[in-house]
């Protein structure tokens, strides 16, 4: 991605955590698809036994991370923004420098589908619930926000979805105090394939690491309850939990498998497999753009899961979705066709373009959500689906590599 614009925007101004009341002039996204409601809090936590690695000086690392979980439906769900307003002016610039036409304002009239997204609920009459944990990690240069609509539709079906965005290997983080971290161009940036690969190891190595921290932070029923409410007296469970990841977060699925045995499988994204992950007897899942596949010699993604199939050694699938490009896989799609613009740049003949497909942005979300939802399923809870077994007509677009 194209992030040159972020380095003059270092001086945006603080936000208020009030501001993520929606504006009058708001845009809604579409309700998430399952059964519940679903409710929204976020939480700054801190390792201070670990540095930032991608940023001069010395600072502890310091996540931001947002829960999305079930909630029995009771009331219309109402508007809340989907971005905080400095992340939002953010992506307008970067957005607009790869060619979207948008006008200045465009990600801040956005709205999510909630029951809720105070850090302290007061929803009434809620059973005590006890709905399984999952992970979610965005790509590189990616905000976790870009991700919420995914993320929202997979915790209407009953989970409860941990998003964690990477300081300084996404392009914006926002904290409570209105700081922001940005994306280190200078790393990233290089066009010399050793030190790529080499940073791509470091930020995947410590995007595993952040995982395990976070699942220690929510294994704390004090801070789970913080964070979401009429949990039972024990909190979260953070022993039973799977990871799914766009792109960089798609490889943090797969090097986190053999690093904590609480993460049970692990499902990637259009994402190349490098990192310190060797190898795994635990289920995983390839989910690729059109004719982005380990049998077809191509791109360094498609090489590195070529060389890294034959060592998932347990339940194992490979599948790639016709009508999809990379970033399919996040919100992009569905947020652009509501807010009905188009990009503005031709990805076959841009590499900095952005990179989404001909397909529909709700059919997109719909196939995101029903594999992902699947794969949960049967790794958390054991059950079956027939999404998991072959090519299906519901969703002709999907293909099976195996």
């Amino acid at each position: 991605m194209l992030l040159a614009s972020l380095l003059f925007i270092s001086g945006l101004t603080a936000c208020s955590a009030a501001a993520l009341a929606s504006s009058s002039n708001h845009v809604l996204l579409p309700k998430p698809t399952g059964f519940y409601q679903v409710g929204r809090s976020a939480a700054e936590v801190i390792d201070y036994s670990r540095t930032q690695p991608f940023v001069l000086g010395v600072e502890p690392r310091k996540l931001m991370i947002s829960l999305f979980y079930p909630v029995v439906p009771q009331n219309p769900p109402t508007k809340r923004a989907y971005m905080l307003p400095e992340t939002a002016r953010v992506e307008d610039i970067m957005l607009r420098a790869m060619g979207l036409k948008s006008p200045n304002g465009t990600f801040e009239k956005v709205n999510l589908n909630l029951a809720s997204d105070q850090t302290h609920q007061n929803l009434t009459h809620q059973p005590s619930c006890d709905y399984p944990l999952t992970i979610f990690m965005p790509a590189e240069a990616t905000t976790r926000l870009w991700y919420s609509q995914i993320v929202s539709t997979i915790a209407s079906n009953g989970y409860v979805v941990v998003s964690i965005d990477a300081p300084y290997d996404v392009d914006v983080v926002e904290y409570p105090d209105g700081s922001l971290a940005l994306f280190n161009q200078t790393l990233w940036g290089t066009t010399n394939l050793t030190e790529l690969a080499r940073t791509g190891y470091v930020a995947i190595e410590t995007r595993a690491q952040d995982v395990s921290f976070v699942l220690d932070q929510l294994s704390n029923a004090t801070f789970a309850h913080s964070l979401v409410p009429n949990l039972p007296p024990s909190g979260i469970n953070t022993t039973r939990t799977a990871m799914f990841g766009h792109s960089l977060g798609g490889a943090a699925a797969y090097s986190i498998l053999e690093q904590d045995a609480r993460v049970l499988g692990g499902l990637d994204m259009d994402g190349g497999l490098f990192g310190p992950g060797e190898g795994t007897s635990k289920p995983f899942m390839i989910m690729g753009a059109a004719n982005h596949t380990r049998n077809i010699t191509g791109d360094l993604t498609q090489t590195t899961w070529a060389a890294t199939w034959p060592n998932i050694t347990g339940w194992k699938r490979d599948v790639t979705v016709a009508g999809m490009l990379h970033y399919d896989f996040s919100d992009y799609p569905v947020v652009f066709e509501t807010l009905g613009i188009t990009p503005g740049v031709k990805v076959a003949t841009n590499p900095n373009g952005i990179l989404i497909g001909t397909m529909k942005g709700t059919r997109a979300l719909q196939i995101v959500t029903s594999y992902v939802t699947a794969f949960l399923d049967f790794v958390i809870l054991g059950k079956c689906s027939a999404l998991l077994e072959g090519p299906v007509k519901a969703f002709p677009e999907v293909t099976f590599e195996y």
